[in-house]
């Protein structure tokens, strides 16, 4: 019964109704939603199904009204902290955005932290969130140690944390971090099976030789990125002709590196780029465009200008769409100081694989409704339908599994 509650959920009609990481200490943001007060209706109309759907969850009504309690088990108000590097860019505004709907959906207080970019603002901003009365706290860890430290801090004062987008490499780490009794859930992006997945279409192609702009090989995400490339070139017999590392905002150095390759390598068909992000992507058409070469890039992220290159032939493949897991990584949060835990055995590890663009028309589509502030993907009916007693990490992941270019089209009626 679960999985066709999920199934008609997710099948619900979306609802119009409103990812970079600066300095210095961020402070809790005063203009964000602190959004207290339960909704009485959903805004949105539902069909005969969604109606049905509604009226069978263990958390919502046929009325889109929330039926159970959502407070501490003392009856406490519930009041998450939400450590987050910013709202102006697609990303960190689209989940301001979802977050605060589905808080004012719920009856949940959340209070910002805006302008995190470094662990030691993490941590400050942890502080100043548990003495402000938070009693979960949310964050995409800036670098290992902030999964410790943060952690501690909250172990420390009874809150419960939960993370997004960032896998935790370090044995060490994981296990201190899995043994903390207040960490709720991390997930993190599938990076290594996208960019593996993202060599065999460029095989599928033709494609043989790359020269490939690789990560830093002490960044957990870029670890994965790298790997992906380079075990699906090996898997699919295509040659990698030469590697450089890319530093994040070096544009410049992009472009040189793209010259370069195109020089001493100029049977090069196709450049692998771990992130397309931070003028990468575009640094690395510009060069491509210059050397006239016709070699393509397969970028992972997009960028400025991707959907001119998709349209001219530049750029074969993309992927992006990583909002989906902040969002379950806090519902999961919510769920766990509810008393709720979906962890069955501990720590709820999930995962996300971002959406694969391989055509300007899914470009076109992503640019469209991805990463959009105004657009809610996830029905009212789906995210109610995530809070309760009853739900799982299996209940969640089905939901991640689903991310994909054919569910946007479905929830936004294409």
């Amino acid at each position: 019964m679960k999985k066709k509650i999920l199934a008609l959920a997710i099948a619900a009609s979306m609802l119009i109704s409103l990812v970079g990481c600066g300095g210095g200490s961020s402070a809790s943001s005063s203009n964000s939603a602190s959004t207290s007060e339960s909704v009485e209706e959903s805004s949105q109309e539902s069909s005969s199904e969604e109606s049905e759907a509604a009226s069978t969850s263990d958390s919502s009504t046929a009325s889109g009204e929330v039926s159970i309690p959502v407070t501490t088990p003392d009856g406490d108000p519930v009041k998450i902290g939400m450590i987050w590097y910013g709202n102006t860019d697609p990303m960190g505004g689209t989940f301001y955005s979802w977050a605060n709907h589905a808080a004012e959906l719920l009856g949940v207080e959340i209070e910002w932290a805006l302008g995190s970019l470094t662990t030691a603002d993490e941590l400050t901003d942890c502080e100043n969130l548990i003495s402000a009365g938070c009693n979960g706290i949310y964050f995409i860890p800036m670098d290992t140690a902030a999964n410790l430290q943060c952690g501690n801090l909250c172990a420390e004062a009874g809150v419960y944390w939960a993370t997004s987008n960032r896998d935790i490499v370090d044995d060490d780490v994981l296990a201190a971090c899995e043994a903390n009794p207040y960490f709720v859930t991390r997930i993190y992006d599938n990076s290594y099976d996208v960019c593996y997945d993202m060599v065999e279409v460029l095989a599928d192609r033709g494609i043989t030789k790359v020269c490939m702009l690789s990560g830093d090989p002490t960044d957990a995400m870029m670890i994965d990125r790298n790997a992906g490339f380079e075990d699906g070139c090996a898997e699919y017999g295509i040659e990698i002709l030469g590697t450089s590392q890319i530093e994040s905002g070096n544009s410049a150095g992009v472009v040189d590196a793209v010259t370069n390759f195109l020089t001493v390598y100029p049977e090069t068909e196709a450049i692998l780029a771990v992130s397309g992000t931070a003028g990468t992507g575009e640094a690395a058409i510009s060069a491509i465009e210059s050397a006239g070469s016709d070699a393509v890039l397969a970028a992972f992220d997009t960028f400025e200008g991707n959907q001119e290159a998709f349209d001219n032939g530049t750029l074969a493949l993309s992927c992006g769409g990583y909002t989906s897991e902040c969002l379950m990584s806090f519902l999961a949060l919510v769920n766990a100081v509810m008393g709720n835990n979906i962890g069955a055995d501990g720590v709820a590890v999930m995962t996300l694989a971002p959406l694969l663009i391989t055509s300007s028309e899914d470009m076109e589509i992503f640019s469209e409704y991805v990463d959009n502030p105004d657009v809610q993907l996830y029905s009212d009916d789906l995210i109610m339908s995530l809070v309760g007693p009853d739900v799982t990490t299996e209940d969640y992941q089905a939901v991640l599994d689903d991310w994909s270019i054919d569910f946007v089209k479905e929830a936004v009626g294409i």
